[in-house]
């Protein structure tokens, strides 16, 4: 008995076995480790539009009432806000250095520009991208802007994510990543998820100021 046991565990075919389910296992591994790496590289650059939310929300000529919105003084004919949400959710940080020549990343929103109003950065500490845009120009009754926003070249750290609040007039448009100078960083777009809840403060009162934007309601009411 103790000979067959051995003629069996010295024997060829069982070493072959077992090195036949080693290197099995081996490419499983190696499968599954690829597979992570390439759905979560070194550094990823995402974007989504979060919210697209138009101020003119209340159709036609409401009971003889107009509601008008201004951007220092001059009317807007759609306005909207639109929230963008830009991450770094690679395993690494993305540096200044690393924007080629120094470009900065282009987002373009579709419809003209008309100002920053707000950006927020998580987690906190996390450096505050600086952003750049043509300016918004009034001559007359005559407005015009550009449709792009820039990011400058800055530090955007792994698990970082942006949300840039963008006021413009047109009609809802895709926002597309016209310039990715960024170097070994892969670009990725995600679809827009369900859209975020409407403005925080319904158009309740009849004028709502915002800086040089103001929001009102005229009738010709007594």
């Amino acid at each position: 008995m103790n000979t067959l046991a051995g003629d069996w565990w010295e024997s060829g075919s069982w070493w072959q076995l077992v090195v036949t389910i080693a290197a099995s296992i081996a490419v499983g591994i190696l499968g599954a480790w690829a597979a992570l790496r390439s759905s979560n590289p070194k550094r990823q650059l995402t974007w989504r539009v979060r919210s697209n939310t138009p101020l003119m929300s209340v159709p036609g000529n409401p009971q003889g009432s107009e509601l008008a919105v201004t951007f220092f003084g001059a009317p807007l004919a759609s306005p909207r806000i639109v929230e963008l949400v830009i991450a770094n959710s690679g395993r690494r940080d993305i540096t200044a250095p690393m924007f080629h020549d120094a470009q900065p990343l282009r987002f373009d929103f579709g419809a003209p520009v008309c100002t920053i109003l707000d950006v927020t950065t998580s987690p906190a500490g996390s450096i505050r991208p600086t952003f750049d845009t043509a300016g918004w120009h009034i001559v007359g009754d005559d407005t015009s802007g550009e449709c792009w926003v820039d990011v400058l070249p800055t530090l955007l750290s792994k698990g970082q994510e942006v949300v840039l609040s963008v006021l413009v007039d047109g009609d809802e448009k895709p926002v597309d990543l016209v310039r990715f100078p960024l170097v070994d960083v892969t670009p990725v777009s995600e679809a827009p998820g369900e859209r975020s809840r409407a403005l925080a403060e319904a158009l309740s009162r009849t004028s709502i100021y915002l800086g040089p934007i103001r929001i009102r309601v005229r009738s010709d009411r007594p």
